[in-house]
């Protein structure tokens, strides 16, 4: 049986689906009760942190995918990263290690990398901010665990940025804006923004669990091929049925704008859309090769065009009426 923590997450609602379909008995554990897709399976509600709802949750199990954790890039501060992403994990493992589960696929993220650009599994991690470095500071948690009973399995998956329906997180954002016809350009869009459709990244955790051994392995997951920002807006578009944006903003005066909406941020605590912070990541290269999952013999199913398409029709149906949306079928 297998403990998926943040199960009513984004990906854990994925992962939940894919892994009862394929024959497997799972639980979840999550600060909240899950929403979609509606598979009776025991879930806890509950922290990480809380030592007494982890060792509940693992009652009966014998592996566990880690999912939950602090993500948000705004009104987070250090202490709370690395209380959830850092403890949290210590927490969860303590508890396994006293029901004796020895399996474990703890999602990472590529923001270990920070601006070393482009990553493979055998770069040195770099983070840059403090998800990342709570996120690394996880990993070594992993690590330590798995070092210490040499029958113990521990698997890392990088992802980068996720995206599929459901999503309300940065490339929910851009869909919105590219398809309403709000988009704006700031910087020419040259730079490789590597993206993971959620279904694939959900077949690449199951390919990777059925072939767990012990000790430690850590993978990226991105799909490929690798595409520029503005490829991956142009995609955008075409399956919205919207136009390519025009407009261009060059990017140091946008980013000399957008610190009046961080300043602004933080004196009222809201999370604007634009800010300097989010303008200069829209513009760096975010460029980690998967090529380590694909040497095994992994094969994704579904193309990059194939999940925005998706995206894009849960869009439509949940926020957007069809009128919004130019017909480019004739």
């Amino acid at each position: 049986m297998i403990l998926i923590t943040g199960d009513s997450g984004f990906i854990g609602s994925y992962l939940s689906v894919r892994l009862q379909s394929s024959g497997e008995k799972v639980v979840g554990l999550d600060l909240r009760p899950k929403e979609y897709f509606e598979i009776p399976y025991r879930q806890t509600v509950g922290d990480v942190l809380d030592r007494e709802a982890v060792c509940r949750a693992l009652e009966g199990t014998d592996t566990i995918i880690h999912l939950a954790a602090e993500h948000k890039d705004f009104g987070i501060t250090k202490e709370q990263y690395y209380r959830v992403n850092e403890e949290g994990t210590r927490n969860l493992l303590r508890c396994a290690a006293e029901k004796q589960i020895k399996r474990i696929i703890f999602y990472s993220s590529v923001a270990v990398y920070g601006a070393v650009q482009p990553s493979t599994e055998e770069t040195v991690p770099s983070p840059n901010n403090y998800y990342g470095s709570s996120k690394l500071a996880g990993e070594a948690v992993v690590r330590k665990w798995a070092e210490e009973d040499p029958t113990r399995s521990a698997i890392i998956i990088r992802p980068t940025v996720v995206f599929g329906a459901r999503n309300r997180a940065n490339i929910f954002k851009l869909v919105r804006q590219v398809a309403e016809g709000k988009f704006v350009w700031v910087g020419d869009g040259g730079n490789i923004k590597s993206v993971a459709y959620v279904g694939n990244l959900v077949d690449a955790t199951l390919f990777l669990l059925q072939r767990m051994s012990p000790g430690l392995e850590i993978f990226n997951y991105s799909d490929e091929p690798q595409l520029t920002t503005r490829k991956l807006v142009e995609i955008i578009a075409k399956e919205s049925g919207a136009r390519v944006p025009r407009i261009k903003i060059p990017l140091g005066f946008a980013l000399t704008a957008g610190k009046l909406f961080d300043v602004a941020g933080k004196i009222t605590g809201y999370d604007f859309p634009i800010t300097a912070a989010r303008m200069k990541k829209f513009n760096t290269a975010t460029c980690h090769y998967s090529n380590k999952i694909r040497s095994l013999g992994f094969t994704a199913k579904h193309t990059i065009e194939e999940g925005f398409a998706q995206q894009i029709r849960w869009y439509r149906e949940h926020f957007r009426p069809d009128a919004m949306f130019h017909d480019t079928s004739e």
